[in-house]
């Protein structure tokens, strides 16, 4: 055995030193944000991303075989662009469906509303406050450092 099993036998040990350095010289992180989201607050969230992302990505994907099947058997003359625009506004609306789907679910264990209006403006601000602070709080990496 030549030369790959020397080289794995050095990453493996340089990984497994690297995972055993200790984790004190890591940077203080707060202990708020090592909570774990609760199971029951990840299914709904899942649930409801499946939901508003998969129904609008399912019709994307079967809009091009029910397109085919109108053009081949002359039921309707679609233009040829419509295909497209259809399925790109239907991939569209799976993506946003994805964070609408996490931003809707309620994040507090007990169940919230059924469509999620509520919720998704709560946590929609909760994490855009979040944001603002994080960007307003000074940088202590680059405080003292200038680039020449």
């Amino acid at each position: 055995m030549g030369k790959s099993s020397r080289y794995s036998s050095k990453v493996s040990s340089k990984t497994s030193r690297r995972r055993s350095a200790p984790s004190s010289a890591a940077a203080p992180v707060e202990k708020e944000s090592l909570v774990p989201i609760p199971p029951e607050v990840s299914r709904r969230m899942v649930r409801r991303m499946l939901i508003f992302c998969g129904i609008p990505s399912g019709i994307g994907l079967s809009s091009f075989f029910v397109n085919y099947y109108l053009l081949v058997n002359h039921v309707v003359a679609l233009p040829s662009y419509f295909t497209l625009v259809e399925s790109l506004a239907c991939f569209g609306l799976g993506f946003l469906g994805i964070s609408y789907g996490v931003f809707s679910a309620s994040w507090d264990p007990e169940p919230g509303s059924l469509l999620g209006i509520g919720e998704f403006r709560r946590n929609l601000g909760n994490t855009l406050k979040q944001w603002r602070a994080s960007a307003a709080a000074p940088d202590s990496s680059d405080s003292g450092e200038t680039s020449s």
